[in-house]
């Protein structure tokens, strides 16, 4: 008999110097709705990707700092630079992020992620939780 077990079953905490990763963002109100590692996106047929994040397009990102892994996607943690690259599509379209309203010190949402502008460059958007 076996008592006193324990299963824990959770999100996975990773910290890291940097990482690729990729922004989901609605087609239609470019809210980002999702962040996912690059290289899980990566190995995601074009089919398949595109069923699952319906209405979606996805933008090539950096993640400096700490993260959660929930199914795939990952969830920034307090004080951790994300760096969306606002011209850079895995599929392009004829259009890109829209960030010219946005200034440092504005607030940013990265599905129910909290983050604010640190600096918003030509093809360059800079946040941080």
């Amino acid at each position: 008999m076996l008592t006193g077990a324990y299963l824990t079953v959770g999100a996975q905490k990773l910290s890291t110097k940097e990482t690729k990763v990729v922004f989901i963002v609605d087609s239609e109100s470019d809210n980002v709705t999702d962040m996912a590692l690059f290289s899980t996106i990566q190995k995601m047929d074009k089919r398949r990707l595109k069923k699952k994040y319906a209405g979606s397009k996805f933008y090539v990102g950096l993640l400096k700092g700490n993260y959660e892994i929930e199914g795939t996607g990952i969830i920034p943690k307090e004080d951790t630079t994300v760096i969306m690259f606002t011209e850079k599509q895995i599929f392009p379209e004829a259009y890109f992020f829209s960030s010219d309203d946005l200034s440092p010190g504005d607030p940013f949402h990265i599905g129910k992620t909290k983050t604010k502008v640190v600096s918003n460059k030509k093809g360059e958007l800079i946040l941080k939780t």
